[in-house]
């Protein structure tokens, strides 16, 4: 039976070359091989970041440790010739493809097929562009050639990521581009015992609380209630039977006077929620003794927050840093923990209902097994155990609905 087959031959210089027949094709492509990176040779660098006995200093690498919320998964180049791979995620990733696009050509083509890439991996991968002439697979179907490049800059070459694994499909949908980092300044340039040295365990939880929040951030549920808190405060005071409690919707940084507010209009509202999950560096750090601390790129919380409470929704603590790492005073109920909850009790409820909804990225603690991990901690923990309040604003609205699909 004859087939229908197309293939395409692109040299760089000479341009493009494309071709039909109805019989068998005489060429037969020879695509690069799937990648496993259980098995890479030395030149590679593969490493597990993070590991528990790490040096933390690696951690604390503003140049070399860092990561977007919404991109997890990193491929950039590094040289003219290679590429570094870096998995900022608890779980591993399997049947991974990496797509190229070139300036002078409109098609996407395989560049590497990982079989699987495993929990926090980081390896680096010579471009197979820079070696000699290679067949490749297009986002098509179809075939291109390309004849060897020497190497390329930054603006010379786009990546991008196509995997079918459910959770980097539930990430794709995190609008927020925070860039995190961890940072030494805090517990080395401040009063003793105000904040204390963070490490790999505890950095762990912290990139795995951190895209769980910023995966609440851009819920549905989160956005219509943040938009119209007005009516959340309204349901909430009608629930319980008694007025309004505080400020009826979100206001700015201003003190009240006489129980006036300088509350936000829509237009104010929509900025005040793009604010929140915009691009900025965020900063994570323990905080000691003292109280919890945020503000400019600085958000940091308790180390019980980070093992255990995070997993139990607990959140009231980090919003409220959040918030002021965002902007936003004690005045204004974006920050305060008064004026019928704000920010920090709606959050709260919300998160913990996403929970119930098992609607976040990561809901099971057995994840990283943290609390266990007694050698790097300076408390004793159990393991977190969820329970979601009867009374829960969102679960008596919605009742086991708004999973977001």
């Amino acid at each position: 039976m004859k087939k229908n087959s197309c293939y395409i031959l692109l040299a760089l210089c000479a341009g493009v070359f494309y071709g039909c027949t109805n019989e068998e094709p005489l060429y037969k492509p020879k695509y690069l091989p799937v990648i496993d990176v259980s098995v890479l040779p030395k030149e590679n660098r593969a490493i597990t970041m993070f590991e528990d006995d790490e040096d933390p200093s690696k951690m604390y690498d503003k140049k070399d440790r860092w990561f977007r919320v919404n991109e997890p998964l990193q491929i950039f180049l590094k040289g003219k010739d290679s590429v570094q791979v870096s998995l900022y995620l608890p779980v591993a990733l399997s049947n991974v493809k990496i797509y190229a696009k070139l300036p002078n050509y409109e098609k996407r083509f395989l560049i590497y097929h990982f079989s699987k890439i495993p929990a926090f991996h980081r390896s680096f991968h010579k471009i197979p562009l820079t070696e000699k002439k290679h067949d490749y697979l297009l986002e098509t179907g179809n075939t291109v050639t390309i004849d060897q490049i020497q190497g390329f800059m930054s603006e010379s070459i786009e990546f991008s990521v196509e995997c079918e694994e459910p959770i980097l499909k539930k990430l794709k949908k995190i609008k927020s581009k925070r860039l995190v980092q961890f940072d030494d300044r805090f517990h080395k340039g401040l009063t003793t015992n105000k904040f204390l040295p963070m490490n790999p365990v505890l950095a762990k939880e912290g990139i795995t609380m951190i895209i769980n929040y910023s995966y609440a951030l851009s819920h549905p549920l989160y956005y219509d209630t943040f938009m119209n808190f007005d009516r959340y405060k309204r349901e909430q005071a009608a629930a319980a039977g008694t007025a309004v409690n505080g400020a009826l919707n979100w206001h700015g940084d201003d003190d009240d006077i006489g129980g006036v507010y300088d509350y936000l209009s829509q237009e104010q509202i929509e900025k005040a929620y793009n604010n929140y999950i915009d691009n900025r560096i965020l900063s994570m750090a323990m905080v000691g003794g003292a109280s919890a601390l945020g503000g400019g790129d600085l958000v940091s919380q308790y180390e019980v927050n980070y093992v255990t409470k995070h997993w139990e929704g607990e959140m009231s603590m980090w919003s409220h840093e959040y918030s002021h790492h965002s902007g936003y005073s004690h005045s204004s109920n974006l920050t305060n923990s008064g004026e019928g909850g704000g920010q920090q009790g709606m959050l709260t409820e919300l998160y913990k209902y996403l929970i119930y909804l098992d609607d976040l990225p990561f809901t099971n603690p057995d994840i990283l097994k943290s609390w266990t991990k007694s050698t790097y901690l300076r408390s004793t923990y159990k393991k977190p155990v969820f329970k979601i309040n009867a009374n829960n604003s969102f679960l008596l609205k919605y009742k086991g609905a708004g999973k977001w699909n």
